[in-house]
């Protein structure tokens, strides 16, 4: 006779469960590896906005054999949070209990508790203000959706009936093989500016301490040595956790804003050729960018740095209530 398989929401002994689960799901080359129940209480179960039911679990004689992670993204200001569409963050079935339909039941449930939370809209794979949790653990320099690379993630929220939404690209630079570009232009944003490192941006929300406030990061500026606002800046956030999975210490780039009337004059090509530089000199290997499919202007910057395209990321939407695939309705 066959198992049943209990559901139920995140109780507070689940964490040692829980990280073996994430290591056994074969999450990708951009889920982080080796790491203890410590990333997951800094990074997700501290949020102020954790909501133990947002977290559903499904057992097998007492043993967590599925996940999912449900959570909200934030209001236009980084002031609070904005419950209009529920981001799935993450999830996961073991892959000796994949094509029993445990999946689609668990999206089933989260999808219930974000409807009743006031969501309309399901978003699988988080984006800019749609990425509550695992900021450090998934994605790499930042959370882009479900990576590709992650393979069971784009068929799986596809056969529930769930859209491409967002797509992005991930680039990947080799920072010990340098062969930068050079021309007059570049000497002379050189001679005029210089980069000054600052431990977190001018006006900092709270929805930014609560994601990128947690890892350990600078954020550099090119700033006119006359005096006046940055041309460009961007922050560099450390992947240690990352290091066992890539063998290598990495950085992630992330947050790159030209003002408009900086653009195309090649202040960002100068910021980060010299930013690289300085990342060699503290023994980093791999810097890692991901980019909106649809910024025509960062990925001509990172193609001329040498960068490599070496995963891309999706992020994927439905109308809660919408049937999900397997005969039930979600709402």
């Amino acid at each position: 006779m066959a198992n049943v398989i209990e559901y139920r929401h995140f109780l507070n002994g689940d964490p040692p469960q829980l990280v073996r689960l994430w290591h056994a799901a074969e999450l990708g080359r951009g889920a982080a590896v080796a790491f203890t129940t410590d990333a997951f209480e800094y990074l997700v179960f501290c949020q102020p906005y954790f909501d133990h039911h947002g977290l559903i679990v499904a057992c097998e004689n007492n043993q967590i054999i599925g996940a999912i992670h449900v959570g909200f993204g934030c209001v236009p200001d980084e002031s609070a949070l904005s419950h209009e569409i529920a981001v799935i963050c993450l999830v996961m079935v073991h892959p000796e209990y994949r094509r029993q339909g445990i999946g689609r039941e668990l999206v089933a449930r989260a999808e219930q508790f974000a409807r009743a939370s006031g969501a309309t809209t399901s978003q699988a794979g988080g984006s800019r203000h749609l990425d509550p949790f695992y900021h450090g653990l998934y994605g790499g320099a930042q959370i882009s959706g479900f990576l590709e690379s992650d393979a069971a993630a784009k068929p799986f929220f596809e056969s529930l009936g769930f859209q491409v939404h967002q797509q992005f690209r991930v680039y990947h630079r080799d920072l010990t093989q340098m062969a930068d570009p050079f021309h007059l232009r570049l000497v002379n944003i050189r001679r005029k500016n210089e980069i000054l490192a600052a431990d977190e941006p001018d006006h900092p929300s709270w929805w930014w301490f609560t994601r990128l406030g947690r890892l350990d990061l600078l954020q550099f500026r090119l700033t006119p040595k006359a005096g006046g606002d940055p041309v460009v800046e961007v922050t560099v956030v450390g992947l240690d956790w990352y290091m066992p999975r890539w063998n290598v210490r990495s950085v992630g780039l992330v947050d790159l804003y030209v003002p408009e009337a900086s653009r195309r004059m090649g202040y960002g090509q100068a910021l980060l050729i010299d930013l690289c530089k300085r990342l060699v000199k503290e023994n980093i290997v791999l810097a890692e960018a991901h980019v909106d499919v649809d910024n025509d202007a960062t990925i001509p910057l990172l193609d001329s740095l040498g960068f490599t395209l070496i995963d891309k990321g999706n992020t994927f939407r439905r109308a809660i209530g919408e049937s999900n695939g397997a005969g039930v309705r979600t709402g």
